[in-house]
């Protein structure tokens, strides 16, 4: 029969280092996932480990960890009273018509709710399981051992820093092997004198090994690297060619080469406070090399007096416009030297540090903060001989800061109207195109416009075909990289059909200025996620490190640069006024028949998020046979495996009872361990007495000579009407206790 033994103050210490260990396993999770708080996994992987070291028997602590994920479920989802079943309908519900989904491998059209609730229960079977090895086993090393090697091939292979997991595994799993190597010991032999004392200096040994050789590791001067990267190195590019290594998400000034997968980083930016919602500018590039963007013309305006300073119509003019009002706070390990503000800036005002001033890009409507003023040099050949205050060449970082802007309302008769007389500078600097871009681009633009009668029709359709088409699917990890010397859009829109913002905001500048339609690329932030509101009802957004985003301006003549969006999970920037007075001009621009395209594949499934795609009707509702055939196969595999342990089950039940009586009702604790003999061993017959089958029993001479002894207790006591000695009533627990610990089935 399974022993259950009170857990000690080792095994409590023990199972909260494993905790630590298993939470250098979850702590990845956020910088490598859309994962937002840890703390349901982290309350997950704690109380199957308290579950698992509090109960006596594993099986019985399945309920109790089932009730737990539900408490968790409810907690994060619902709003309703626990007790309630119309959540509990609606979990159920959610699971049953997401489990062909799970066959089916198609994560993204399940709901959030099943996908949280499958991952948690697959976390506490794992986490069941390595509790069982690591702290009933006592198998401590390799658990240490594969945590230090997942660590360590994250923070080779992905954009994870793991060097402070790497040390605080190595300090937890050398704590746990000692205290593991301690509690066999002392369950080996018994520790004479004082306990305590002993303990304390056995785990001081490895605590102080510990402390010398992680403070010299961080304290000795180290050198640089001197092996190549190593994914460069095992794919042949040991030059470091770049592309090779998969990304992580966010903006970054350098865009030469683009394409390639990346992965989601859920790192906080800023904080914005804003009366209206809209994407945050950032920067924007002219030149298209074929493999990447980079900056070419630029014109740059010195502001000192940053505070009382004031923009007007840097991108746009003519159109009604709206006023937003937003203040941005940043605070976490990603701050930038870029201003980010909506549609076209206006003032920015009570910024921190207040020093700042700025160096205003005025060709791409970039706004650069620099730490203050220092005296420039005159330039060369100046009659002025004395110094020119400028802004420090230094650059700086906002903690926060309002900015006033606003965005425009566009008139649809006056951008159709806007006609091509573009302005020299504007054609000179946003057709350019690379020489060696393949003709069946420029073939595609063509025929995607053939029915379009002026540059915003023109626009309007590739937009319409990158979103809507069916043609191209939004894909962030399984994004191929161009080959060398392969064009970037020639690639995207014939080879994979595959990418995200960077792939479609490219691709249809690209393809505009095939079209001699003046297009640039642009950079910034998508609006993030809404978290709550102000006292005057502004809206406060979190904008994280997922949330960088590209998208298009096409200029328009007399009215200036219009935001476009050509990537389908998300929401066009741009407010359109359908004010023309002919019918037909406000009907949707059709798209050119290009074949068969099958049906709309909306990407990641974002888009199918935001129309409600995860709500699960409950009218008509079925459950597939296949779960009803997997729940009766839980429900029998469940049954027969409690009729093979039903002895043990037997047994427990009936030590439990004896547990609740009193050492003085010998009587009714003897008759419970007979029964616990009977369920071993055979049952008495009809008829035969206790001496009798005590006799009868096939058992070792030991047992037979203790349970006759406890027999001829009872016997007196029941027969002979004598009481029992406390003497002997020690004897007698004794050798109970004994018997029972040695019944096996």
């Amino acid at each position: 029969m399974y022993e259950w033994k009170r857990p000690t103050l080792l095994d409590v210490i023990s199972a909260l280092f494993l905790f630590l260990l298993v939470r250098e396993w979850l702590i990845p999770l956020q910088v490598l996932t859309d994962t937002g708080d840890l703390w349901p996994f982290y309350m997950i992987a704690a109380s199957a480990i308290l579950v698992d070291l509090l109960m006596p028997y594993r099986w019985l602590s399945f309920p109790f960890k089932l009730i737990g994920l539900l408490w968790l479920l409810h907690a994060t989802f619902f709003e309703t009273p626990f007790w309630e079943r119309k959540w509990l309908i609606e979990v159920y519900q959610h699971i049953v018509h997401d489990i062909p989904l799970v066959f089916a491998q198609d994560w993204g059209a399940m709901s959030i709710l099943s996908r949280n609730a499958m991952f948690d229960i697959m976390l506490i079977v794992l986490i069941s399981m390595i509790t069982y090895l690591v702290l009933e086993q006592r198998q401590v090393l390799w658990f240490v051992v594969m945590t230090e090697a997942y660590l360590a091939l994250l923070d080779t292979f992905m954009p994870y820093e793991a060097d402070g997991g790497i040390i605080r595994t190595l300090i937890c799993g050398f704590l746990l092997l000692a205290i593991t190597h301690l509690t066999k010991m002392t369950r080996m032999a018994t520790v004479n004198g004082k306990r305590g004392w002993v303990l304390a200096n056995s785990i001081m040994a490895p605590m102080l090994i510990i402390a010398m050789s992680v403070g010299i590791a961080y304290a000795a001067p180290k050198q640089d690297a001197s092996w190549p990267d190593p994914i460069s190195f095992l794919m042949g590019n040991s030059q470091g060619t770049a592309g090779t290594v998969m990304k992580k998400v966010g903006y970054d000034n350098n865009d030469g080469q683009l394409g390639g997968p990346f992965i989601s980083d859920n790192t906080l930016v800023f904080v914005g406070v804003t009366n209206e919602q809209s994407y945050w500018r950032g920067d924007s590039k002219d030149i298209y090399t074929g493999v990447g963007w980079e900056k070419g013309k630029r014109e740059y305006e010195s502001i000192l007096d940053l505070q009382n300073h004031e923009w007007e119509n840097t991108l746009f003019k003519g159109l009604e416009a709206r006023e937003v009002k937003s203040s941005l706070f940043f605070s976490g390990p990603l701050q930038y030297a870029t201003v980010f503000y909506p549609g076209q800036i206006k003032k920015l005002r009570d910024y921190t540090p207040e020093n700042a001033t700025v160096v205003f890009d005025t060709w791409n409507q970039q706004l650069e903060i620099r730490a203050g003023k220092i005296n420039l040099l005159p330039p060369s050949g100046s009659s002025n001989s004395q110094p020119v205050v400028g802004p420090n060449t230094l650059l700086m970082k906002l903690k926060q800061y309002n900015v006033e802007s606003e965005v425009p309302v566009v008139s649809e008769k006056a951008i159709t109207q806007a006609g091509t007389n573009y302005p020299e500078e504007i054609r000179a600097n946003y057709l350019q195109l690379p020489e060696q871009l393949p003709a069946r681009v420029r073939e595609l633009a063509q025929e995607i416009t053939q029915n379009a009668e002026n540059p915003y029709q023109k626009v309007r359709a590739i937009e319409n075909y990158l979103r809507s088409s069916g043609k191209y699917k939004y894909e962030t990890t399984d994004v191929p990289i161009p080959e060398p010397g392969q064009d970037f859009v020639d690639q995207f829109l014939f080879e994979s059909y595959r990418g995200y913002c960077d792939h479609f905001s490219t691709s249809m500048t690209v393809m505009l200025r095939t079209l001699d339609i003046p297009a640039r690329w642009v950079k910034g932030f998508a609006p993030g996620e809404r978290v709550g509101s102000d006292d005057q009802g502004n809206d406060i957004m979190e904008v994280r490190s997922k949330d960088a985003h590209s998208w298009v301006e096409v200029y328009f003549p007399e009215l200036g640069w219009i935001p476009f969006e050509a990537t389908s999970t998300f929401t066009s920037p741009v407010r359109i006024q359908y004010d023309l007075q002919s019918e037909q001009s406000q009907l949707p621009i059709p798209l050119p028949d290009l074949g068969n395209q099958g049906g709309i594949d909306r990407g990641d499934g974002r888009w199918d998020e935001l129309e409600g795609g995860d709500a699960v009707s409950t009218s008509g509702f079925r459950i597939p046979w296949q779960v009803n055939a997997l729940i009766l196969a839980a429900l029998a595999g469940s049954a027969f495996v409690a009729w093979r342990r039903r002895q043990d089950i037997q047994i427990w039940w009936l030590r439990r009872k004896m547990n609740h009586l009193e050492s003085n009702q010998y009587p009714d604790r003897f008759h419970l361990l007979m029964r616990m003999v009977e369920s071993v061993y055979t049952r008495r017959k009809s008829g035969e007495t206790i001496r009798e089958y005590v006799n009868r029993l096939s058992i070792p001479g030991d047992k037979r000579q203790d349970l006759r002894y406890l027999t001829e207790m009872y016997e007196r006591m029941i027969y002979g009407l004598k009481g029992m000695e406390q003497k002997a009533r020690i004897v007698a627990e004794e050798l109970m206790e004994r018997l029972i610990r040695q019944l096996k089935p």
